[in-house]
């Protein structure tokens, strides 16, 4: 499976484009440079179809509202317990967040409002667009700790483990936040770590890792 990604936003995220079919493809954490993500679209010939964010913080959805503009088909994926970072009064949440991170005059100037869920991602539940074509082979785990609704996308096949910000190549993401939780990361990293060593690791920042090189950490 040929998976492309571009570093996007302030914060440096992955951006990642996961093939669904012949031409169109998922968008995973639009982080910003929305003519950057739209220039690579155009050059691999794919329309997204998805919109799937891997956690609900601002710096992985910068690109959204002007993505689902240009887009307006795309479905908009996220776990239910990150869903309120979307929608009506989501960016008033945003705010106060970064707020709290010290770090309120970086989102200061994104006015954009954020567009509603169409899709509410479930643990080891098909994700099914809204047309019924089945995102097929990836499967939903829900591992929170970076946030309540922080999730990994997992392909057995191609043994590939999209890992948004809960592990990263030599780390993981920061729990100090509202929302945060230490003990529920490491247990959410134990289980990625049952996962085959040789699973290819796709994180939200960072370079790609496996699960073999961080287990033996």
């Amino acid at each position: 499976m040929n998976i492309t990604k571009l570093v996007t936003g302030p914060l440096s995220v992955n951006t990642l484009f996961i093939p669904i079919d012949s031409r169109r493809t998922a968008v995973v954490d639009p982080g910003g440079d929305i003519e950057l993500i739209i220039a690579h679209l155009a050059r691999v010939h794919a329309v997204p179809a998805l919109l799937l964010l891997t956690h609900g913080h601002f710096d992985h959805m910068i690109a959204l509202p002007s993505l689902s503009r240009a887009f307006p088909d795309a479905d908009i994926a996220i776990h239910g317990a990150d869903a309120e970072f979307l929608g009506a009064g989501a960016l008033k949440r945003h705010h106060a967040f970064f707020e709290e991170l010290g770090a309120g005059a970086m989102i200061k100037r994104f006015q954009d409002q954020l567009p509603d869920a169409t899709i509410i991602l479930e643990e080891e539940k098909p994700i099914i667009l809204h047309d019924g074509t089945v995102f097929s082979g990836w499967k939903v785990l829900h591992t929170p700790g970076h946030s309540p609704g922080s999730v990994c996308l997992y392909n057995a096949e191609e043994k590939t483990l999209i890992s948004g910000d809960t592990l990263f190549s030599s780390g993981f993401g920061r729990t100090d936040a509202s929302g945060g939780s230490l003990q529920l990361l490491e247990n959410s990293i134990e289980r990625l770590f049952a996962l085959p060593e040789d699973t290819r690791v796709l994180p939200g920042h960072g370079r790609e890792t496996t699960i073999g090189a961080e287990r033996s950490l």
